[in-house]
Parts: C-alpha cells; structure tokens; sequence
C-alpha cells in the first residue's frame, strides 16, 4: 500500500532544505484549509517563491501543487464539530493511529518478534519521554519470560553497548532520530555486531542509518497546533502491536499468566 501525503512527506523531510521544511511545517499546521488557497496564496504566506513551492512539491512525489494540494485534500478528515474539545482529542488519537497502522507493515512487525525471540539479550534505549516507553516494554516482555532491560540514562547506554555482541538485539526509541547519547550508544553497539531495531518519525537521521530495521511512526508536527498529545501515543501503539503478537507464542502467554496470578496472590494474602 502507497503512503499517504503527509506520510511522505514526515519520512522525506530531512531531505528537505530549510526553506521546504518551513512550507511543509506550514502545511502540516493548516492541513485543513490548503483545500482553500492557491501557490500564490501559500507563497505569501510562507514568505517562499512559487518555484520554491513547485520544487518541494516534485520532492514530495508530485508534478505541481494542484495535484499536491488535490491528494491531500482526499486524505484529510475534518470532525464534525471542530469547537468540540472531545471530539477534537478523539480524532487526533485516531488519526495518529491510523497513520502508525498505514506506515508499518504487518511483517515488519512479524521480522521484530522474530528477532526478539532469537536474541540472548534485549536492550531498550531511549532518553526523556521514550525512556519512559522503553521502561514499560521491559515490564511487559519480563512478564513474558523474556531477558530484556530498559536503559535510560546516557552513561549506562555508553558502558551497556560497549559490552554488546552479536547475539544481543537493541530497540532504539527516538521520535526525532536526532537523540545524540541515543545515536551514539547505537553506534558503538553496532560495531560490536549487535542487531538493531529502531522506532522514529523521520527516516535519513543519523538514527536511521545505524538501525537493521527501522519502523517509522506519525510526528505530532502533522497534527498542527495541538497545545498537548502524548507524544509517545504512536510508539506505544507499535509496542502494543508487537506485544501482542509475542503473546501469540503459548509459552509466553502462559509465563504472563503466572506473574498475574503470582501478583493477585500477593495482593490477597
């Protein structure tokens, strides 16, 4: 399946210069009403020349900017009643899902179970909010009988890589794929021959070219001016995924079965 618009233009925005970057950041915000104006209207209002326009277009996968401005009108769906703030929340979690589930295909997934299950050891990486997204993957694929560990402090990431060998697997999560203790640990990880899995919005980072395997998620910058998104919805929802079908595996379901039983014993003894 092609990716949408918006979808392209996320995974191709490091490849832009800094002036296409401003009219894709624009068009990402206003998304909704680029159905209302001409290149004309979007050169003003980006401050860029209409050939500017047409260049970032071409480099988006399209001949001009009415066949741009025509595809992405056909992908975007307005809520019915904009002023209504639960609607408005319920429509950007779905739309942040929808476009995770249209980004990633179903063996991706599969290859990422796959490795996990071959892997002697599995580390999670990831600094701030992906720190915290990291940790709850080691909970969940500990209750799985699983040898993993969550690393969030950029020091231990260092010491943890260097000790790395080609048995071991490493899962980056790193929504700008600019994350610097995160790329650095990656790289010295990587020439210890360990394989690596990496989770992030943009492709053609530094974090991209040291992955085996890269799954790519939505950015907020899409959903326009949102004052606050969770912006780890996207990398839980691919998480989720791939707990989900390690759980597929009877030996596995039965290890997360044990630890709930054990944990309501403790919770009424």
């Amino acid at each position: 399946m092609a990716l949408n618009v918006l979808d392209e233009l996320q995974l191709r925005y490091q490849q832009l210069s800094a002036k296409e970057k401003e009219i894709a950041d624009y068009i990402m915000r206003h998304k909704n009403s680029i159905h209302n104006i001409n290149i004309r209207d979007l050169s003003e209002r980006t401050q860029a020349s209409m050939s500017t326009i047409t260049r970032f277009c071409r480099k988006a996968g399209f001949s001009n900017f009415i066949d741009f401005k025509l595809s992405l009108n056909r992908e975007i769906d307005i809520p019915r009643d904009e002023l209504n703030f639960f609607a408005q929340t319920r429509h950007l979690y779905n739309e942040i899902i929808m476009a995770t589930a249209d980004m990633i295909k179903p063996q991706m997934i599969e290859e990422v179970v796959q490795q996990i299950q071959q892997a002697r050891r599995v580390y999670v990486y990831g600094l701030g909010s992906s720190g915290l997204s990291a940790l709850e993957f080691k909970y969940r694929l500990m209750r799985m009988n699983i040898l993993i560990d969550a690393v969030t402090d950029s020091h231990m990431m260092m010491m943890n890589a260097s000790l790395m060998d080609k048995q071991d697997l490493v899962i980056g999560l790193s929504n700008s794929g600019h994350t610097t203790e995160v790329n650095s640990a990656l790289r010295i990880a990587k020439t210890n021959q360990a394989q690596i899995i990496g989770i992030t919005n943009f492709d053609h980072t530094p974090f991209t070219e040291t992955t085996d395997l890269c799954l790519f998620t939505p950015g907020l910058q899409r959903m326009g001016d949102i004052p606050f998104i969770n912006s780890q919805l996207a990398i839980i929802y691919v998480l989720d995924m791939i707990s989900m079908l390690l759980l597929q595996n009877e030996e596995r379901l039965s290890a997360r079965q044990r630890t709930l039983h054990a944990l309501y014993k403790q919770d009424h003894s």
